[in-house]
C-alpha cells in the first residue's frame, strides 16, 4: 500500500498542473493547490470560531487530503467542468466520485485507515466544515485567474466570473468568507502563504525534479496521517488535530526568512539560536501583522516550535524521508551531487524506531531500493 502512495504523491499528483488547457503564467500542481486549501479552510475556520460556530479542524484537513485521490482518476476532466457536472445531475456526479473511490480502496489499504478515509469522504453531516471547504476551493481557484487574467484577460474573464459568482453565492450562508473577502490585510497573510507554491525545495541545488514547499507541505502531512494512525492504534491517547497542524504549518516561516539549510545553522557556535530569534522577529514584522492576536496564539508555535514536543520524532520522521525519497529520484537521474545527501538522510531515518517506521521498512525499503525512478518519471 505505502508504496502505492509514494508513486502517486511524488509521480502523478505532483506532475498533474491545474489550467491545463489555459494558457498561464505560473504552473500550480494538484498538492500547490491541495496544500493551499487546508491553509484557507483553517484560517475561515477561525473566523467562524470567533463568531461563536465550533468547527471540527481534524475533519476539515482530512477531508482535502483525502478529497486529492479523485483528482488522480478524474484528471482528464477540469475543475470546471465538474461543476457542469455537478449542476446539470448531481447523481451522476456522486456516482463517479464513488467509483473512483471504489477503485482506489481495493489496493491493500490497512482497515483502519481505509475505514476512516471512506469515514470521512462520505460523511456529510458536517455541513459548515464541507461550505468551509468549498469556498476555500473556489477562493484558491479565484487567485489563480486573478493572477492568471493579468496577461490573459480575455481567456479567465468566464472562469472569474464564474468563481466570483460561487463565492458571492456562498457568503451569503458563511460569514467567514465575507470577512475574509472584505479584508485587505486577511487576503495578504493567504498571498504570503501561497508564495510557497513558488518556493521550490533545495533551491542551492540543481535539481532535475522540482518540488515546492506547498506540495512538500501536502505529502508530509498526508503521510502524518498515515503514520500517526499506526501509532494511534496502539496508544489510543494520541491527539491526531494536533499532530496534523504541526505539519501543515511547520514550514511556513520560510514564507519571510527561507530556508537557512542546517549546515549553515550549525556553522558557528550560537549562530543557530539567534537564528530563531530572528526568525521569530521576522515573523512578527511581517508575518503575524497580518492576521489577529488570537490566531497568532493558535498558530504560531505549530510554525516556530514544531520538533519541541515530546513527539517530535514523529514529526521529524516524514520530513527526513521525504529528503530520502527525493534525493533518491535525483541519484536515479545521474545527479552525483545528491549522493551523500540520500545516503546522510538515509542513514538519519533507519534510527527512528517507531511502529510506523518499522512498517515502512517492512513494506517499503525493497520497493524503494530495486524501482526505476527515471521509469515512473516518464
Amino acid at each position: 500500500m505505502i508504496q502505492v502512495l509514494i508513486e502517486l504523491l511524488f509521480f502523478r499528483w505532483l506532475t498533474i498542473h491545474r489550467w491545463n488547457n489555459f494558457p498561464r503564467i505560473e504552473n500550480i500542481s494538484i498538492l500547490d493547490n491541495a496544500g493551499f486549501i487546508i491553509h484557507i479552510a483553517l484560517f475561515l475556520a477561525h473566523i467562524e470560531e470567533k463568531n461563536w460556530s465550533k468547527i471540527d479542524r481534524e475533519f476539515l484537513i482530512k477531508r482535502v487530503l483525502f478529497s486529492v485521490f479523485s483528482k488522480l482518476a478524474l484528471s482528464d476532466i477540469n475543475s470546471w467542468t465538474l461543476r457542469y457536472i455537478n449542476k446539470i445531475d448531481s447523481e451522476i456526479f456522486s456516482n463517479l466520485q464513488d467509483k473512483v473511490f471504489k477503485n482506489i480502496f481495493k489496493l491493500d489499504w490497512p482497515d483502519f485507515i481505509k475505514e476512516d478515509m471512506q469515514k470521512i469522504l462520505k460523511d456529510t453531516s458536517h455541513k459548515l466544515e464541507l461550505q468551509i471547504i468549498d469556498a476555500a476551493r473556489n477562493y484558491s481557484g479565484l487567485q489563480e485567474c486573478i493572477i492568471n487574467s493579468k496577461v490573459f484577460p480575455d481567456v479567465y474573464d468566464i472562469p472569474t466570473k464564474e468563481i466570483q459568482l460561487e463565492l458571492t453565492l456562498l457568503k451569503k450562508d458563511l460569514v467567514s468568507l465575507e470577512i475574509l473577502m472584505d479584508s485587505d490585510k486577511y487576503k495578504t497573510y493567504l498571498s504570503q502563504i501561497r508564495r510557497l507554491s513558488h518556493s521550490q525545495r533545495w533551491p542551492w541545488e540543481q535539481r532535475k525534479y522540482n518540488i515546492s514547499v506547498m506540495a512538500h507541505l501536502y505529502i508530509v502531512t498526508f503521510f502524518a496521517y498515515i503514520i500517526w494512525s499506526f501509532e494511534i492504534e496502539k496508544w489510543k491517547d494520541y491527539n491526531m488535530l494536533d499532530f496534523l497542524l504541526k505539519w501543515i504549518y511547520h514550514d511556513i516561516p520560510e514564507v519571510i526568512t527561507w530556508d537557512v539549510i542546517t549546515p549553515t545553522k550549525n556553522a558557528i557556535v550560537w549562530f543557530k539560536k539567534a537564528l530563531e530569534k530572528v526568525e521569530e522577529k521576522m515573523m512578527d514584522d511581517f508575518f503575524f501583522v497580518y492576521v489577529d492576536r488570537e490566531y497568532e496564539k493558535t498558530v504560531k508555535h505549530y510554525m516556530l516550535d514544531p520538533f519541541t514536543s515530546e513527539q517530535w520524532k514523529y514529526v521529524k520522521q516524514w520530513d527526513i524521508f521525504s529528503m530520502v525519497f527525493e534525493s533518491k529520484i535525483e541519484v536515479t537521474h545521474d545527479n552525483e551531487k545528491f549522493k551523500a545527501i540520500f545516503n546522510d538522510m538515509l542513514d538519519i531515518w533507519k534510527r527512528f524506531n517507531t511502529v510506523s517506521s518499522k512498517y515502512i521498512v517492512d513494506n517499503c525499503v525493497d520497493w524503494f531500493w530495486k524501482t526505476n525512478f527515471n521509469t515512473l518519471l516518464k
